[in-house]
């Protein structure tokens, strides 16, 4: 590891703070190298008290990725389509950005045929309380199952869909428009599927997008999706971020789950967010 860049780990198995970065600057491939290395290996990673531009955070996250361009294109910055705007404010009584999302465990982009291999974070504001953003570590949850369920789940596979419960989930919000639905399509993911850097097998679930189980009727693998997610999600798994201002957060949404938690809405709270292009799914 260089000598400038030192590694923080936040529990036993999940999350680390990263000291000894100017992301405002082009990194160096030593520092590239651990920042990859440490997500890959504790799947959420976080850099404190940073004062970047929109432009400087977007040049950071394409260091790690091609980035994506949301199907969604409502509140994202002028010449930046990749930067979506976070954000319960509202200016000339209009809301800033996207409120009332992800409170529900969920991988970003799982319903994609290459779903998001990182999702970035840049605090603007943020309240002096709640508002954590949580994480259940799928590896170290897969690891934590009978030998006899491990091998029987690598044979499955699940349809993702994000038109299924998007209704539900959103009441607020509008319909999806037909435009929107072609854009993401169903698609088939392994059940579990293996990391391509560090080749640990995790558990790819997400209940609120997966419409159903192949193989199996629809109730029973709603169910199974359900208990597995029920068990995943345990505090042992688990690591909640607090969060500062001019925090930048990291994870790898191949192998954690995460949600938002609540918040006094009398406080303001704007976040930049960007997600990097995965691969198509390994399977065990």
């Amino acid at each position: 590891m260089d000598a400038g860049i030192t590694v923080h780990p936040m529990t036993a198995h999940t999350g680390a703070e990263i000291r000894g970065v100017d992301l405002a600057q082009p990194l160096v491939e030593a520092h590239l190298t651990t920042i990859l290395d440490t997500l890959y290996r504790r799947g959420v990673i976080f850099f404190r008290g940073r004062q970047l531009t929109a432009a400087q955070f977007a040049a950071f996250a394409g260091r790690l990725g091609e980035l994506d361009v949301h199907h969604m294109t409502e509140h994202t910055l002028p010449g930046l389509p990749q930067v979506r705007v976070l954000s319960n404010a509202r200016k000339d009584g209009k809301a800033v950005g996207i409120s009332y999302g992800g409170m529900h465990w969920h991988s970003d982009l799982s319903y994609k045929a290459r779903p998001a291999f990182a999702t970035l974070l840049y605090a603007l504001q943020c309240p002096p309380s709640g508002a954590d953003t949580e994480f259940a570590n799928l590896a170290e949850a897969f690891d934590a199952l009978t030998a006899d369920e491990r091998e029987r789940l690598k044979g499955l596979s699940a349809v993702h869909d994000r038109a299924w419960s998007y209704p539900a989930l959103y009441p607020n919000r509008p319909p999806f428009t037909a435009e929107q639905i072609a854009k993401v399509p169903p698609v088939e993911h392994p059940l579990v599927r293996r990391h391509p850097q560090t080749g640990r097998l995790s558990l790819f679930i997400d209940k609120d997008t997966i419409s159903h189980v192949s193989g199996m009727p629809d109730d029973e693998g709603r169910e199974l999706v359900r208990r597995l997610q029920d068990f995943c999600t345990q505090s042992q798994f688990c690591y909640a971020h607090r969060w500062l201002a001019g925090d930048v957060l990291i994870w790898d949404n191949r192998s954690t789950l995460h949600r938002a938690t609540p918040f006094d809405r009398q406080y303001d709270r704007t976040l930049y967010r960007i997600q990097v292009k995965g691969e198509v799914p390994l399977s065990a």
